[in-house]
């Protein structure tokens, strides 16, 4: 019983990597989590692959804005400099 759910669970795992549905991060995590018993069925397994994905989605976004905002800082920082030098010269 044990062998058929974990084959199941595996065989899953598998394809949805090679298939580039999620990476090879995700994929060994969740392998040693079907492997230590964590997941009950393939549908559990399922919303933990889609939980993570979103999970993750949301972490590069973050990240992403947070970029964009740095980037906004040293341009605005850089135009106050140039702004600063500028009326220096014209004294």
């Amino acid at each position: 019983m044990w062998m058929r759910r974990i084959r199941v669970l595996r065989r899953l795992l598998r394809k949805m990597r090679d298939a580039k549905k999620i990476d090879k991060h995700i994929y060994h995590t969740l392998y040693l989590h079907a492997k230590g018993n964590q997941f009950k069925n393939k549908r559990v397994l399922l919303e933990t692959i889609h939980t993570m994905k979103s999970e993750q989605a949301k972490a590069k976004a973050l990240a992403e804005q947070a970029e964009a905002k740095k980037s906004r800082a040293r341009a605005r920082l850089a135009k106050r400099a140039a702004k600063e030098i500028k009326g220096k010269d014209d004294q």
